[in-house]
């Protein structure tokens, strides 16, 4: 069982991605209603080590064997990957020893401090998350720490693109009757102009989330806002890759692995695990059965999520 890898995950926006999971659950600076880890447990914004670089780095490595197709190592998982004070170094040494492109996946809240934008400089690609235009707006679906502002998570972005030379893909989590009305897209599009960043990346709720006040909104909707953002925004479409089909030794810990960071359907297992769909099924019933993980019914698919002790 692997302690901080896990996947590779089919990610719409990445590819085949091999997760790396450096903050323990449920460290974070947002208590997101939309998140599918579940409630923040412990809300900081204070770096810590948390786990011994070399143990980290050396598991990854051994993850991007040649058995496994990845293609991109994504800094992402069960809380604010950032708030690991180790982050910067670990993504040099997987640069030293890897040759596949390394990513992280943000909220955006910490980028205010100089040290967390010089640690992500040695990123391929930083994904950062910008959820609201509108303070009152901000506060109601990520849910921040005390000291963190809207207006200070915007100017940080700015600061940080004028620093980095790799590539940002924005995120925007969009969610019905909430922030996706008239006025507040107006605003959006005028923050969008300031940051300038590579690409706009427009999401929904597609998974099942930890309030039931977030809601997804259709395509044609998505589709609508991003013509409306401009060139460079495009909605996240669904993942149609496949892995070579092969046998797993143990294939329910390392589903229950990637369930323990988001849920996922009898479909993405598939395509995760290279299992047979048979397979996979047997798989998901014993592990059902014996309590670790459970179904959930969301948006006319069932998800298979994992279960707290």
């Amino acid at each position: 069982m692997n302690k901080f890898t896990f996947g590779p995950v089919p990610s719409r926006r990445l590819g085949f991605s091999l997760g790396v999971d450096i903050i323990p659950r449920k460290f974070c600076s947002f208590d997101c209603i939309y998140c599918q880890v579940g409630k923040t447990t412990n809300q900081e914004i204070q770096r810590k080590s948390f786990f011994d670089v070399q143990e980290v780095v050396d598991e990854i490595v051994e993850a991007c064997g040649p058995q496994n197709h990845i293609d991109i190592v994504t800094f992402s998982g069960s809380g604010e990957p950032t708030l690991n004070v180790d982050i910067g170094r670990m993504i040099k040494e997987i640069k030293k020893r890897v040759d596949i492109p390394v990513s992280v996946i943000t909220n955006s809240s910490l980028l205010y401090d100089e040290d967390v934008r010089q640690d992500l400089k040695s990123a391929d690609i930083v994904l950062p998350s910008l959820d609201a235009a509108s303070e009152d707006i901000f506060h109601y679906v990520n849910r921040p720490h005390a000291l963190i502002e809207l207006d200070l998570i915007i100017k940080s972005l700015k600061k940080f693109r004028n620093e980095y030379e790799g590539k940002i893909w924005l995120e925007i989590m969009l969610m019905k009757d909430i922030n996706d009305d008239a006025e507040e897209l107006d605003k959006f599009k005028k923050i969008i102009g300031l940051l300038g960043v590579d690409k706009v990346q427009l999401n929904t709720v597609t998974r099942p989330p930890k309030d039931d006040a977030a809601k997804g909104i259709s395509q044609p909707e998505l589709q609508k806002i991003s013509r409306f953002f401009g060139d460079n925004c495009e909605v996240v479409c669904s993942f149609k890759k496949f892995r070579p089909k092969k046998d797993i030794k143990d294939r329910a810990e390392t589903i229950l692995d990637i369930l323990k960071r988001r849920s996922l359907t009898l479909d993405d297992i598939v395509s995760t695990t290279g299992l047979t769909l048979q397979k996979a099924k047997d798989t998901l019933r014993t592990m059902e059965h014996s309590g670790k993980i459970k179904s959930f019914h969301f948006c006319n698919s069932i998800f298979y999520m994992y279960k707290e002790q």
